[in-house]
């Protein structure tokens, strides 16, 4: 059976990352399942064409810098401060020791703090009238089975239940671009609806860039996540039958 201390704790075997679900048994990640089955011929050119050293370089500073955002995301949210400037005073005061205990550059810090501002100048949290929780690890043994952290659940001013994840960028991104993100929201919508018995009404991706301070909000209908599911559970399929544990 599945405790919370369970699902904190992830492991790598042969690259790739997995969750223990319970004794003895292990799902792999959802951005694990994606990245193995989907295309990423466009990544390997690019890390061809700059070099492997260079390549590495860009990709921490960017999984920091995006670290540092959604960090800055989750102590706003999870303030108990009654002020939306009390909740950001509180965010601003908390991320401090969070990047010195991680050690991450100043520029790495700047840059996910401009990125944070971009949520909220944009008006992007006026979405959000309750949260439901944060960094909530789900899981679906459907097609073998499968795991994931999702950043926020919340209920908009309607009541309705909304799956969502920050992501982001160095420019802005066009919606053909992001269907793998669409499915992650779509495992996770459907891992929660099976978990908790509660039907998400939709999902949201919210990309903000480094080039402007207009970050983007994708939405997802219910029939979306229908859709990009389908697509999700296929490729569980396949990865369980190409990586069997």
């Amino acid at each position: 059976m599945a405790t919370a201390q369970s699902l904190a704790t992830t492991e790598t075997i042969n690259g790739k990352r997995y969750y223990n679900i319970a004794e003895g048994q292990k799902y792999p990640s959802v951005t694990t399942i994606l990245g193995a089955m989907t295309d990423s011929s466009g990544i390997d050119k690019w890390r061809k064409r700059i070099g492997e050293e260079k390549a590495d370089a860009i990709s921490k500073f960017s999984a920091n810098r995006g670290t540092v955002m959604h960090q800055f995301c989750e102590y706003f949210l999870g303030s108990e401060k009654e002020t939306i400037r009390e909740r950001l005073i509180d965010a601003q005061t908390l991320i401090g020791p969070f990047v010195e205990e991680n050690g991450f550059t100043e520029e790495e810090t700047n840059i996910g703090r401009k990125l944070f501002f971009n949520f909220y100048n944009g008006k992007c949290f006026d979405r959000i009238a309750n949260v439901v929780s944060i960094e909530d690890t789900l899981f679906s043994p459907v097609m073998g089975g499968y795991a994931g952290r999702v950043d926020i659940i919340y209920e908009n001013e309607k009541g309705h239940l909304v799956i969502l994840d920050f992501k982001s960028s160095k420019k802005p991104k066009k919606e053909d671009w992001i269907e793998n993100y669409k499915m992650q929201i779509a495992a996770y919508s459907l891992a929660y609806w099976e978990m908790h018995k509660r039907k998400p009404q939709g999902g949201e991706i919210w990309i903000s860039n480094e080039a402007d301070g207009f970050p983007q909000v994708f939405e997802m209908t219910f029939d979306d996540i229908t859709k990009y599911g389908k697509m999700f559970l296929n490729l569980v399929k396949q990865f369980h039958t190409k990586f069997s544990l």
